[in-house]
């Protein structure tokens, strides 16, 4: 049964973290790619590793710019024909192109589910039950096949309680609830960039409130057990193409908390990209850490960690690596708590 449904990027770093889940994780998960311009090639070079029995692999081309259906229509057909089991994204204001591509493909069976996504960003959370009656009669598809996904984007201690009641009351205002394949909440509170997180070289814990979310979602005896969890994992919410230099910061899911290693960009520290070198031990010293077993994303934490800082052959990672590592041991950390 999957369990957690991971909103990500097409990009190299969480693909690879997707890649290098153990076969259990991998089973109870379904990443919804957001696909990226230009970026169809990595999906493909992906595919191998999500071709199991029973796999799904949501497409969300909402943020492709320009949308091109050509693009769309060869990654679904090529990924299909691979053994992934694609679902398209829709939504209320998806490109009209895209619908008519979508409706053309339940037509021939070349896809059998759909998930309709409500956000701020695609028409927000109101008359709900009218969007995807519209939104079914077009694509021609049933309930049954349809997947509902409420993303309700950034949260934090300001917000989260009136987002989790909002979420409520739109649960409950959906007609025929149990009859969807799933309705799925998502959120994320992780921020973007770590500049507010001064001065460097100390450990920080940010509160994870898109979990505070979905506790407060589940202690209500009307909606527990009825939806799916998912959401943003160690990135922010918002996709920005902004070229933004990071530090060399290690980012690492607890139940409560996202627990940070703050760095600084490599060219002003000393130990350059070595700073993942000393947070790595640091890390494993910690009762936060889940041990080198736990995930592909924490043997390489320990791998880090037994480098030598003055041994010009060092391995540290990079910017990229570390992606991979936080959004593995998150994905995989995420199933074990749901």
């Amino acid at each position: 049964m999957k369990k957690y449904y991971p909103i990500l990027l097409s990009k190299l770093g969480e693909l690879k973290a997707l890649s290098n889940l153990s076969q259990t994780t991998k089973n109870e998960t379904t990443p919804i790619l957001q696909i990226l311009t230009d970026n169809t090639d990595k999906i493909e070079d992906f595919s191998p590793d999500w071709n199991f029995d029973g796999n799904e692999l949501y497409l969300d081309f909402s943020i492709m710019d320009p949308f091109v259906r050509t693009t769309a229509s060869n990654l679904i057909s090529r990924l299909k024909s691979k053994g992934v089991n694609v679902v398209p994204v829709v939504q209320e204001n998806s490109n009209p192109r895209y619908l008519s591509l979508i409706t053309d493909l339940v037509n021939t069976d070349d896809v059998t589910q759909i998930c309709i996504r409500f956000s701020n960003t695609s028409g927000g959370f109101m008359n709900v039950d009218n969007t995807i009656t519209t939104l079914l009669t077009t694509l021609g598809i049933s309930r049954n096949n349809t997947s509902i996904l409420f993303d309700f984007g950034l949260v934090g201690l300001t917000n989260y309680n009136m987002v989790a009641a909002i979420a409520a009351t739109v649960i409950n205002s959906i007609t025929n609830r149990n009859d969807y394949e799933n309705v799925i909440v998502a959120s994320g509170s992780f921020p973007d960039n770590l500049g507010a997180l001064n001065p460097p070289g100390r450990v920080y814990r940010l509160t994870r409130y898109e979990w505070n979310v979905w506790l407060s979602l589940q202690s209500q005896a009307s909606i527990k057990g009825t939806i799916k969890y998912g959401d943003y994992g160690t990135k922010h919410p918002f996709y920005s193409e902004a070229n933004f230099q990071g530090s060399c910061s290690i980012k690492y899911t607890v139940t409560n908390d996202f627990v940070i290693y703050r760095g600084e960009i490599s060219g002003n520290h000393r130990d350059g990209n070595g700073q993942y070198i000393t947070f790595s031990g640091q890390l494993m010293a910690s009762a936060d850490y889940s041990g080198a077993e736990f995930s592909w994303g924490d043997g390489r934490i320990c791998f880090f960690a037994g480098q030598v800082m003055n041994d010009p052959r060092r391995k540290t990672g990079n910017a990229g690596s570390w992606v991979e590592i936080s959004q593995n041991h998150h994905i995989t950390f995420l199933t074990s708590i749901l």
